[in-house]
């Protein structure tokens, strides 16, 4: 803690006690949070606290923010969470339906496909936002991609399924699969870090890190063309190459939750995101660590901890012995808090298709109708009744009147099977 936060000057503000102990200290007490352990993470004495309680010392408008955000840090309901943003799967195998049924658990009949793929792939089968691409090729096999939505959705069915993350992975490890890509995603709650004031670090040479590279970019930059929602992230830092095998993504998710749903900043639920970001060689060491450990947590900050840490520059000390930036260290210290992995299922719904009709067709239907109505005519629902709805139009039917009960299978499947597909990745 340095002095700007406790001198007194002309931005003191008189400390009324009454007001401070029936708010900060009544929630101190509810978040189970000691008074020891609060003033030293806030960098301040207990006895200078304690005057400050009894209202003995003036506290800065710039010490009752800090001693504010220090405190959301023990929020139980801002816990920092832990989660699966992006899996890509490769399956040396060309039969789709034991990758869907045998090791996805999700009857065939429910998935919709599709004429087109990505990657490569001739082919795909979707259901929401989880993909299964398929080629006849034996090197391409096939490919599962669970990006933000699809593993949600994934989760729903894992749930269903009474199985985890871990053992629908180690189910793939067993047959042989690749795992091309993971993305371990933190989601800081309580807004311990603020990415501009990392950037900052960056150029001042306060991140001391084994990247050889960094960009960031400011809320509504529309230079990030690697991006899917590149539109719709704030303020933006990354750590690494984008092409190379690991690199971090730390960025304001409560502007892309303004920007997407309307969502007010201040009631979002994530301040920021810090994204690990994993490809091959990488990607197949993580989940070695992650089968072995079962503890995403622990294996998100060791990899953390190997590539970065943000400091604070100390003109009387060598580089590397500069001491740790204190919102960092508050950041890391997730890692000592018994953080477990968050899931969110989310069953897959219309809502994006009910968005776009309300945003772009409705304003158009209506007008049509209120035409019918000058007119005596029913243009609007000539045009209703007399479209044909496509097989596409027809699976999702099917797939949103369907409990995910009925869509996964019926029975985990028996060794055999596994023993088959292995056999297969090896002679290949």
């Amino acid at each position: 803690m340095t002095d700007e936060y406790i001198e007194e000057n002309e931005d003191s503000i008189a400390f009324d006690p009454v007001e401070w102990i029936t708010n900060l200290e009544a929630r101190r007490k509810s978040y189970g949070v000691s008074q020891n352990e609060y003033v030293e993470t806030a960098g301040i004495s207990r006895g200078y606290y304690g005057m400050l309680l009894i209202g003995k010392k003036r506290a800065t408008k710039k010490l009752l923010e800090h001693l504010e955000m220090v405190l959301e840090i023990f929020n139980p309901d801002k816990e920092m969470e832990i989660l699966f943003d992006y899996v890509r799967i490769r399956f040396a195998t060309t039969d789709e339906r034991r990758v869907i049924e045998d090791v996805m658990n999700i009857r065939m009949q429910y998935m919709i496909e599709e004429a087109h793929s990505f990657y490569g792939y001739g082919r795909q089968y979707i259901y929401g936002d989880i993909t299964v691409m398929v080629s006849p090729e034996h090197e391409k096999g096939i490919l599962l991609e669970l990006k933000g939505k699809g593993c949600r959705q994934f989760e729903a069915f894992l749930k269903v399924q009474k199985r985890t993350w871990y053992d629908f992975f180690r189910t793939a490890r067993e047959m042989g699969a690749v795992f091309k890509r993971i993305d371990i995603a933190i989601n800081d709650r309580a807004g311990i870090l603020n990415i501009p004031e990392l950037a900052e670090k960056c150029r001042r040479d306060e991140c001391i890190t084994i990247f050889h590279s960094f960009k960031d970019y400011q809320s509504g930059e529309l230079i990030r063309n690697r991006e899917e929602d590149a539109a719709n992230m704030g303020n933006t830092l990354y750590l690494g190459s984008l092409k190379s095998e690991i690199y971090f993504c730390i960025y304001e998710k409560d502007y892309e939750q303004y920007v997407k749903n309307g969502t007010p900043l201040d009631e979002a639920e994530t301040k920021n995101r810090f994204e690990i970001r994993l490809k091959d060689e990488r990607a197949e060491c993580a989940m070695d660590d992650l089968l072995e450990m079962e503890d995403v947590a622990c294996t998100a900050y060791s990899i953390i901890n190997h590539y970065v840490r943000f400091v604070d520059a100390d003109p009387e000390q060598e580089r590397r012995n500069w001491p740790l930036n204190e919102r960092w260290v508050w950041f890391l210290n997730g890692q000592y808090r018994s953080i477990k992995l968050t899931t969110k299922p989310e069953e897959y719904t219309l809502d994006r298709t009910l968005l776009w009709l309300t945003r772009q067709v409705a304003p158009s239907l209506k007008m049509v109708q209120k035409l019918d109505d000058l007119r005596g005519t029913r243009l609007a629902k000539d045009m209703i009744e007399e479209a044909n709805l496509s097989p596409h139009h027809k699976k999702i039917l099917k797939q949103q009147q369907a409990a995910l009960d009925d869509v996964v299978t019926a029975r985990q499947k028996g060794r055999k099977w596994i023993d088959d597909l292995k056999q297969e990745y090896m002679e290949s």
